[in-house]
């Protein structure tokens, strides 16, 4: 009895240290892990993600860092791998950061990277903001129905059938009556947008037609065939910037004169442009995302001004998702006063979140997901402006 009555003691001793799920409530700093694609075909994101988390950590350390239940802490980023875009690496990512110790991961940066590492996060409890992994499933499961399972993942960004939707009502109300879409059938984002606009614009009485392609693709010229023949109005090409560019440039260059859609993967699709290179067709083009560089909100602001003195360019939306997930998890942080994952995870679930740079209103959270609006981006003189 005495020896059950040492072990409970010890056990009490040990919980009031460590908290319920392992977490040391006196650690010196708060412990932040990222990941996401450093080298690759879509580094340019997670290149971007990197330097938004880190401007956003510089800033709130010089400010005095988080209040933790009235003690103020400094934010640390212990690390962000280089999970290459890989499920599996991102999952053997995730591991490497718990055994660092982390109380939060701001991460991955892609939809199969995300969800390659949710069912280690889920394992351990610890609270996961993807920054930009937009597939629906990532919070609520293949059918929508495993947000208990998956009830400590989060996003900062907005979720592909919304994007969808919300596109596949913009081209309605633009008066189109015949679109054509133009898929990746390798990629779930690329089909996950398509869906929702197909759904949506059919909804509206709009002819929709649509046609894949594979990542082995590189030449679009056949894939122009059918739609210049076709006297379609717009053609949506829900897909990342990489592809998105060439496929737009062949089809204006046979000739092409509608307008085409796309989703937040083209953002960056601009800085594909060679010195000299004539882009005049990207004024047909429009694109949900985020957020707009030049806008007049003060948030947006003073983050594009201090992001061009670090880096010496203007941010992209990753950057700034990247930045607004940190901005989260301090708020969360500090609603709760706790570093415990359960409390951290309660306090996003429940919690209010304002100020940031990708919102201009106050939101919360429903499904993990945030309740927050979408713009529309076009270009003009080479430059991308936000649409009318």
């Amino acid at each position: 009895m005495k020896k059950l009555f040492s072990l409970l003691v010890v056990l009490l001793l040990v919980c009031s240290v460590v908290g319920c799920n392992g977490k040391n409530k006196d650690k010196e700093t708060i412990k932040l892990g990222s990941a996401g694609p450093l080298s690759g075909s879509v580094s340019i994101y997670g290149l971007a993600v990197k330097e938004g988390v880190e401007l956003a950590v510089e800033e709130i350390n010089a400010a005095g860092g988080v209040n933790v239940d009235g003690e103020m802490k400094k934010l640390e980023l212990v690390d962000f791998v280089n999970d290459e875009a890989d499920p599996k690496k991102s999952a053997a990512a995730l591991t490497s950061l718990i055994s660092k110790d982390v109380d939060v991961v701001v991460g991955a940066v892609t939809s199969g990277a995300t969800e390659g590492l949710i069912a280690e996060a889920v394992k351990h409890g610890v609270p996961v903001i993807t920054p930009t992994g937009t597939a629906d499933k990532l919070t609520v499961g293949d059918n929508g129905d495993e947000r208990d399972v998956r009830y400590n993942i989060f996003r900062a960004c907005f979720y592909d059938s919304y994007q969808g939707t919300y596109m596949g009502q913009y081209a309605a109300d633009q008066g189109v009556k015949k679109a054509y879409v133009l898929y990746n059938n390798d990629e779930d984002y690329s089909k996950g947008l398509k869906d929702a606009f197909v759904e949506t614009a059919t909804a509206n009485n709009v002819n929709v037609v649509t046609a894949a392609y594979s990542k082995q693709d590189k030449d679009f010229n056949a894939f122009w065939v059918p739609i210049l023949e076709g006297g379609y109005d717009c053609v949506y090409v829900p897909d990342y910037y990489e592809n998105v560019y060439n496929i737009l440039k062949t089809g204006y260059a046979k000739g092409y004169e509608g307008v085409c859609y796309g989703g937040d993967g083209w953002d960056g699709v601009i800085k594909q442009v060679k010195e000299g290179e004539d882009a005049s067709f990207l004024e047909n083009c429009f694109y949900t995302n985020h957020y707009f560089g030049e806008s007049e909100s003060p948030a947006v602001k003073t983050f594009v001004e201090k992001y061009q003195a670090k880096y010496g360019s203007i941010p992209v939306s990753f950057a700034a998702l990247g930045y607004d997930a940190v901005y989260i998890a301090k708020q969360a942080i500090e609603a709760c006063g706790s570093v415990e994952y359960d409390a951290v995870v309660e306090a996003l679930t429940t919690g209010t979140f304002s100020g940031l740079v990708t919102s201009s209103q106050p939101f919360t959270f429903n499904n993990g997901n945030p309740e927050k609006a979408a713009v529309v981006i076009t270009f003009k003189d080479g430059k991308e402006v936000e649409a009318e």
